[in-house]
């Protein structure tokens, strides 16, 4: 039990300083990619479609289930990051990289196991990212994901991800107040 609490705390400290250096870097760009958009359909509804089916399986390999807190699917990132890329302000060069990576991916897959990336196995879906890792182009694309998984995590439930704070509770973060609602949605004020 001690390890598995020594365990939580690392990966709470881990998530909490990338998100600082963020910030302090001035890497997130949450509010301005939040511009102009309503807030998406639905979770399940969008994950039967592409190239949000293959994002989840992606986002669900960096950011997993594995007992120690909110994994991707948890956190509703897919629907977080389709709501990113559909900002009229998110740079079109940003979203086409991230929508170009997924040809790229299931081109890897394809190559590597004769299947698209949606229909390996989870180790097979490790081994094909740790390949596109190796690349400069492949592990940038790697890192906006990530960047975007810690949004999900962090975000107003307003915009899609963070459904009901489940990250928030995770970290023990007390959010601010007033939470934004539809209403009152960064876009909306701007």
């Amino acid at each position: 039990m001690r390890d598995k609490l020594a365990s939580l705390e690392q990966r709470r400290q881990f998530i909490t300083g990338l998100f600082k250096s963020s910030l302090a870097l001035g890497c997130l760009p949450l509010w301005g990619a939040l511009q102009g958009c309503d807030r998406p359909s639905t979770e399940s509804s969008l994950l039967q479609t592409e190239p949000w089916k293959t994002f989840a399986s992606v986002q669900q390999q960096l950011f997993p289930d594995d007992g120690n807190g909110p994994s991707a699917r948890d956190i509703n990132a897919s629907l977080y990051l389709k709501f990113v890329l559909a900002a009229p302000d998110t740079d079109a060069d940003d979203r086409n990289f991230l929508l170009n990576g997924i040809k790229w991916l299931d081109d890897l897959s394809k190559a590597q196991f004769s299947s698209a990336f949606t229909e390996l196995k989870p180790l097979e879906q490790d081994r094909v990212l740790q390949k596109i890792a190796t690349s400069q182009a492949g592990e940038r694309w790697l890192s906006q994901l990530l960047l975007y998984l810690f949004e999900a995590l962090l975000t107003a439930p307003a915009y899609g991800g963070n459904p009901d704070g489940i990250g928030w509770q995770w970290l023990a973060h007390q959010a601010g107040f007033p939470l934004p609602g539809q209403d009152k949605l960064y876009t909306k004020l701007r």
